[in-house]
Formats: C-alpha cells, sequence, structure tokens
C-alpha cells in the first residue's frame, strides 16, 4: 500500500515530455466562491457561460477546471513552448467547441491555437493539462477513489476488464476499476468524442506493479468494429493519495 498525499500535484505528468510540450495543474475546488460569477482571471465571454451555470457545485467545478486549465497554457509559455505570452490568465480565453471540447484562444488575437488543454475534476481538486507538441493528441482524466457502482462494470469494462479487476484484493478493486475507468475517459477526450464512444470497445490491461503506486504506462486498443481495424494508443496512469489520474496519449 502506497502513502497517501494531500493532493495532485502540479507537474505531475510534465517529466514524461522531456521537450517540456506538456504542463499540468491542479486547483483546490474549497478555495474558489462558486457564488461569484465574474472573476478577474475570466474573460466577459467566460464569465458569461460561469453566469449561466444554475447549481453551485456546477459553478464550482467549472471555475476550477478553466482556471487549471489557463495555469497549465501559462506553464507551457514559461517552458517556452508557446510563442506568444499571457500577462495574465484573463489573457487565455477557453470556450467550448460544437463538441463540448474545450478550446485555446490566444491572447493576441484570441483565435484558436495549436495547444490543447484537457480538463477533469473530481472529489476536492480539479486538474487540466496543456500540451503543444507532435505527438497527436492528448486527454486527461482524474477521479476520487471510492466504490464503483456495480452497473458501471458492466457499462463500462470487457469480460476481461472485471475478471482482471476480480483478482485484485477486495479492498484495492476501487482503484483497480478506477484505473480503467479514468483510462478510458482520457482517451474518449483524446478522441474528442467524450463519452459517445462506446467504453467496452477500448480494451485494456491493468499495467504490472500499479497498485503498488507510482506512474505506470500500459498500451491499449480502441476497436472500430469488425473488420475496421483500430486504433493504438498509450496511457500513463498515477495513483497518488485518494484520487486515480489518467493521461492518453493518440498518435497523429
Amino acid at each position: 500500500m502506497q502513502t497517501a498525499t494531500a493532493s495532485p500535484e502540479n507537474g505531475l505528468f510534465e517529466e514524461l515530455f522531456p521537450d517540456g510540450s506538456l504542463a499540468s495543474t491542479f486547483v483546490d475546488l474549497s478555495d474558489l466562491d462558486p457564488g461569484r460569477t465574474e472573476h478577474p482571471d475570466l474573460t466577459e465571454a467566460e464569465c458569461d457561460l460561469l453566469a449561466g451555470l444554475r447549481f453551485e457545485k456546477r459553478r464550482r467545478d467549472w471555475l476550477g477546471g478553466r482556471l487549471a486549465a489557463k495555469r497549465a497554457v501559462r506553464r507551457l509559455a514559461d517552458l517556452g513552448r508557446l510563442d506568444w505570452r499571457p500577462r495574465s490568465l484573463s489573457e487565455v480565453q477557453i470556450l467550448p467547441s460544437r463538441t463540448r471540447e474545450p478550446i485555446v484562444y490566444s491572447s493576441e488575437s484570441f483565435l484558436p491555437g495549436h495547444v490543447q488543454v484537457s480538463i477533469s475534476h473530481s472529489g476536492q481538486f480539479a486538474g487540466a493539462v496543456a500540451y503543444n507538441g507532435n505527438q497527436g493528441r492528448i486527454g486527461f482524466d482524474m477521479e476520487r477513489v471510492e466504490a464503483a457502482d456495480p452497473a458501471l462494470y458492466q457499462l463500462a469494462f470487457r469480460e476481461s476488464e472485471i475478471r482482471e479487476i476480480e483478482t485484485v484484493l477486495p479492498a484495492l478493486r476501487p482503484v483497480a476499476a478506477l484505473v480503467l475507468w479514468t483510462a478510458k475517459e482520457a482517451i474518449s477526450k483524446a478522441l474528442g468524442t467524450g463519452l459517445s464512444t462506446c467504453l467496452q470497445d477500448i480494451e485494456l490491461t491493468l499495467p504490472e506493479g500499479l497498485l503498488q503506486g507510482g506512474m505506470r504506462r500500459f498500451p491499449g486498443s480502441l476497436w472500430h468494429g469488425s473488420g475496421a481495424g483500430r486504433t493504438s494508443f498509450v496511457v500513463d496512469t498515477c495513483w497518488t493519495g485518494e484520487y486515480v489520474l489518467s493521461l492518453a496519449s493518440l498518435s497523429g
């Protein structure tokens, strides 16, 4: 068993990209005021989106995710991976596409750039990764460890994956299930399809040694149907404290 840490650490995935093309940051949601419909780090368009959210939890999660993504973009600038440098977070605008995927707009033109961001939130934290490189697309997901609804198994997991989960010690099965779940959600985000992708079409094998802690990389496949081939990807997963976090990378 690993020792729990208080929160995911900023820069968690950055060592996997030694060229500095990826940055990751986390925001403590308990530090945010969900009653505000304006924020100095948001653009006017982002404030409008925030004001349109009815429920306090949704506003808190949305704000935390946007702030994490903006900070990740600024970290990319600090690493020299952008051709523009935001003087403030309000100069980074992140708006949803038609498919709800977050799109980064540059501070100079407010036109879409080449930076990808992927956002997730669970429990007390929101997190985001920003990427500007040549290795295709990325997707990120995080979940707080808790017992999973058995119905989720039938929705998301293949029979071979369920058998793998059941071989794990009972106390660690929620972690094993979330390794597979976060990996599949990260892959669907990298594809730009979200949960419209059938999660059972994604085939994974639990990485050896994952439940001893540390970062683990493992491959998987998205099957496109009979005779239609498959898409290959790699997932980097970490169990840190009360959270499981996965980053999926798809080749271009």
